[in-house]
């Protein structure tokens, strides 16, 4: 019932308090989702045109990129034109931060934003009121996807010391009590007697929704099912910012007894892609974003692995406009037993630098590799590969008693396999694998000079 008023009268009011369009834009997109293919397509070409001419008047890193590509943003009549543009680098950001920003907003009205670094290229940028709400519209529409509505109970798993930051003062958590209702957990810093007090956390609170970074949840899960404790079972579970394995979702479903929507976003950009209740693929969030997989300098296939590009046509004041996030995915197969007609697609492997390298060129997926030692090779508990140098992998290892010759061969014939006889490696026995400072575990880092 509390939860109720929140979604029907607490929630709105505070929107409306705050100036907020969120919940009038959430509405948009609950219709949105359901549009037929052509109207799709005139909704964010109507979007595209935009943000192409507001970039060609007030943005000057953009202006000089459009006009050296022939394009008349007046005159945009298919998506496609963007491929006419060059594409946005991390780099890019790093060194035209000002050229970047809008000249229509003033800066002390802007929000400021950051990504925490874990790929080397750590990022400063800039949002608008207007793409915030946007933003905060489309998580609420692809939350609803899992199960989630405004006032549910929800336990967090998190590590961005940014988003936790936001929940210290007393005003946040005064509403969080009455309205947010949000339980966190700091997936940095996990040690035994937390991890005990955040279950008896967990009994009490009884969440409604679990949001978590993945491999932290397995990894309480481990801790949880060693010491024998049992959880009350949330109605969903929503995981992110790391790769979602086969073997990983049914571990997290079978301890849980709840089913696990999986999500895809970027703190640049927010959420791009997420589950709905059919698990056919993740919708794109294709109103406010236009999604390319670039294979080498082709579009990928249904199913064909390749570089992810995003455009994002809501944040005006810091326009991202072909960006090369990082990230490997594939197009899915379009129509969706759910009736939302929104496009869809599949993470593959993660971020390119999860990817390693054979000394023969060829890109080797390392998240492939680590979860099949993982789930194959006796004695291996919990595996991280690292590349410093094109032809030396080291295997970060967290090793039980059964570890034995028998392992060690059977690993060797996996990295023959994958990169062929020239590969050396190394074993590095660890008692856990380290995690980044955001808590996220990476289950591959490639470092190899010239590697972006």
């Amino acid at each position: 019932m509390y939860g109720k008023i929140v979604e029907r009268i607490l929630y709105p009011l505070v929107t409306r308090y705050r100036g907020s369009s969120e919940l009038a834009i959430l509405r948009e997109l609950e219709k949105s989702q359901f549009l037929s293919e052509e109207q799709l397509i005139r909704l964010r070409l109507e979007r595209l045109r935009r943000l192409l001419k507001h970039a060609h008047e007030n943005v000057p890193f953009h202006r000089k990129r459009i006009r050296e590509a022939g394009i008349n943003p007046d005159s945009v009549n298919n998506l496609d034109v963007l491929k006419q543009l060059p594409l946005m680098t991390k780099t890019d950001i790093q060194q035209h931060r000002p050229e970047l920003t809008s000249i229509q907003f003033s800066r002390s009205k802007l929000i400021e934003n950051s990504t925490g670094g874990s790929t080397g290229h750590p990022l400063q940028f800039y949002l608008s009121k207007e793409s915030v709400d946007a933003r905060q519209a489309a998580t609420l529409r692809h939350n609803a996807w899992a199960g989630y509505r405004v006032g549910d109970k929800t336990a967090i798993i998190w590590g961005h010391q940014h988003d936790l930051s936001l929940f210290t003062s007393l005003k946040a958590r005064v509403r969080n009590r009455l309205i947010d209702r949000q339980l966190f957990c700091d997936s940095a810093s996990f040690s035994d007697d937390g991890l005990r007090a955040f279950a008896g956390q967990l009994r009490k609170f009884k969440p409604e929704i679990i949001l978590a970074y993945a491999n932290s949840l397995v990894s309480m899960i481990d801790f949880f099912e060693d010491a024998g404790i049992e959880l009350p079972s949330p109605r969903s579970i929503i995981t992110s910012a790391e790769i979602l394995t086969p073997e990983n979702r049914l571990r997290i479903e079978r301890y849980f007894r709840a089913p696990v929507f999986d999500r895809y976003g970027a703190r640049e950009t927010s959420v791009i892609a997420s589950e709905c209740t059919a698990h056919e693929g993740m919708h794109i969030c294709a109103e406010n974003l236009i999604v390319e997989f670039l294979k080498s300098d082709r579009d990928a296939q249904i199913g064909e692995e390749g570089e992810i590009v995003v455009t994002q046509l809501t944040n005006l004041a810091f326009p991202l406009i072909r960006y090369q996030i990082g990230d490997i995915g594939a197009p899915a197969p379009s129509g969706c037993t759910c009736g939302v007609t929104l496009p869809k697609m599949q993470m593959v492997a993660g971020r390119t630098t999860d990817f390693l390298l054979a000394p023969d060129g060829r890109r080797v997926s390392g998240a492939a590799l680590t979860i099949y030692l993982a789930a194959k090779v006796k004695g291996i508990r919990q595996a991280q590969i690292v590349q410093r140098e094109l032809r030396k992998l080291t295997f970060n290892l967290v090793l039980g008693p059964e570890f034995d010759d028998d392992s060690r061969r059977h690993m060797s014939e996996r990295v023959n396999h994958f990169f062929g006889p020239e590969m050396n490696w190394e074993i590095n026995r660890l008692d856990e694998i380290p995690r980044e400072s955001s808590g996220k575990y990476r289950f591959s880092i490639c470092q190899v000079a010239g590697v972006k």
